[in-house]
Parts: C-alpha cells; sequence; structure tokens
C-alpha cells in the first residue's frame, strides 16, 4: 500500500536561538514571518486581533506573520524562538490553512525542548552536509508537536546558550525605580554609552526612546493601581513617578482620552457588566 501527499510545502527558516530576559516589554511587533515562541521559563502577556492571553511555562505563542503583537513580562524568562516563513497547497501560507490558537500548551515539553536543541545545534553549522534537509525536518517536527498538542487543549544539554535581549537590563532598572527620576543619562551610562547614541539604539529595538518607555510603563503601573480603589490617585502619582496628582491626570486623561477617575469608575462598570471604553492601544 502506498500514500501519497498532495500537499507540497516550502519552508524557509530565519532564525532559531534562546532569548533570556529579566522582563520584557515590546508593543507593536510585526514580522513578515511565522515565529513561535516556546517558554521554557516565565509567565508572558501577549495579544492578538486585540484579545490578550497569558502564556505560561511549557506553553508556546505564535505569532502569526504581518499581525502586530504586544508582549509583557514582568518576570525573568527563558524563550526558544523559532522564525520560519512555511506555504502549503502551492504558496498558501501554513496558517490559513491550518488556524492555530494563539497560546497552545505543548504536551510533551522534554521532547520539544531536545528535537529544538538539535535544531539549533544543526543551525549553529550551517556547512554541515544535508544541513538544510535535516533543519527543515526538525522545524517541521517542532510544528507536528505544536498541532498535535492542540488537538489536546493542552534532555535539554548540559550547556546551552542564550541570547540576552541588548537592553533588557535598562528595561528592568526602568521597572525597579518608577518613582523615581530616570534620565537618559542615567540609563546611558548602565552601558557606557554616549546618551544620544544610546537613545537612537534604543529607539531601534524598541521603536520607541527611553523616556517614552519610561511613561509608557508608567501608566501601565497606573492603570494596575487604579482597579483596586484604596489607591489614591496621590499615592497612584507618587509611586509611578509623576510629579503630583494635576501632572498624572493630564498625562493619563492625554494617554487615554479620559480621567484617572474616570477610568476606575469604568472598571466598576466592566464589572457590573458594561463594556469598558478604554483600550490598551491607545498606549
Amino acid at each position: 500500500m502506498s500514500t501519497q501527499v498532495n500537499d507540497l510545502f516550502s519552508i524557509t527558516l530565519f532564525d532559531v536561538k534562546k532569548v533570556q530576559y529579566y522582563s520584557r516589554i515590546m508593543f507593536d511587533i510585526s514580522h513578515s514571518y511565522l515565529t513561535v515562541s516556546y517558554i521554557k521559563k516565565g509567565e508572558v502577556i501577549t495579544t492578538d486581533d486585540g484579545k490578550e492571553y497569558v502564556a505560561k511555562t511549557g506553553d508556546v505563542m505564535i505569532n502569526r506573520p504581518n499581525t502586530p503583537f504586544n508582549v509583557i513580562s514582568q518576570e525573568e524568562g527563558i524563550h526558544y524562538l523559532l522564525s520560519l516563513k512555511l506555504h502549503v497547497r502551492e504558496g498558501v501560507d501554513f496558517l490559513q490553512a491550518f488556524p492555530l490558537d494563539k497560546v497552545i500548551k505543548v504536551r510533551d515539553t522534554a521532547l520539544y525542548e531536545k528535537k529544538f536543541d538539535e535544531l539549533q545545534d544543526l543551525w549553529a553549522q550551517k556547512e554541515a552536509d544535508h544541513y538544510s534537509v535535516q533543519s527543515a525536518f526538525l522545524a517541521l517536527f517542532l510544528l507536528h508537536e505544536i498541532i498535535e498538542s492542540s488537538k489536546i487543549g493542552e534532555k535539554r544539554k548540559s550547556r546551552e546558550t542564550f541570547e540576552i535581549t541588548r537592553f533588557n537590563y535598562a528595561l528592568h532598572y526602568i521597572e525597579k525605580g518608577l518613582e523615581r527620576n530616570i534620565t537618559r543619562e542615567e540609563l546611558a551610562e548602565i552601558y557606557h554609552m554616549n546618551p544620544i547614541y544610546f537613545s537612537r539604539a534604543f529607539k531601534q529595538v524598541y521603536d520607541l526612546t527611553p523616556m517614552q518607555m519610561l511613561q509608557k510603563m508608567r501608566l501601565i503601573k497606573a492603570k494596575r493601581m487604579l482597579e483596586n480603589p484604596e489607591n489614591t490617585i496621590e499615592l497612584i502619582s507618587q509611586q509611578c513617578g509623576f510629579y503630583d496628582a494635576s501632572h498624572f491626570n493630564r498625562i493619563f486623561q492625554k494617554s487615554f482620552g479620559m480621567s484617572p477617575s474616570n477610568f476606575r469608575k469604568s472598571i466598576k462598570s466592566t464589572k457590573s457588566g458594561i463594556v469598558p471604553t478604554w483600550s490598551e492601544d491607545k498606549l
């Protein structure tokens, strides 16, 4: 008995790497290729089509091509990243033909990590015989595991190398000192860089200047603190690094189109079953 596979496919690998970070905050990230992010360690809040998902250790996040997404993690983490283009049926994007959930729990994490290790080792020695074919097979194996895991619903090597995001420590530094008057010069000194060059390089990575990122992180923290009615506006403005309550009100109103007090009311309305009027996308 023979079986013919009619669904022809083409696969292109762009990157295979491991990323370690202290905390991770990225907004409106978009790639022309499919990104599969396996979470070895940590917990991440991510978005897709305006919906928010939580991905934990042992999950994979599927980031579709040309679709902006956010990633927010307030704790240390390790991700295994696989970036590729995969087309089936004469040019149809893989995810169009076989839609997958945004977050999927891997059924056999030890096997997934083992095969990823093999792929990363192969990726590091591109001159090896049969490199391209073996790489494609391993990448397809990982995708197969993800597909099989999605149906359910739900040996690392002793020596591993990780890529640490260039300015990740700066984000960690900002997050731990939001109440202080952190300056661009202070952040640049961490990397022994000229402040102007540091700001330019930082923006290339996050599409925000260091000071814009600082304000964005302050507003994120402020919104979370507003959910607790025991936190006064004065306390929030102080702990989030705004000059005073008036300054906090002005920045919040400009960013979200409503005052902190009205935002707090919208949270109460939401708990009563009314759809809120604010959106994280306005940050």
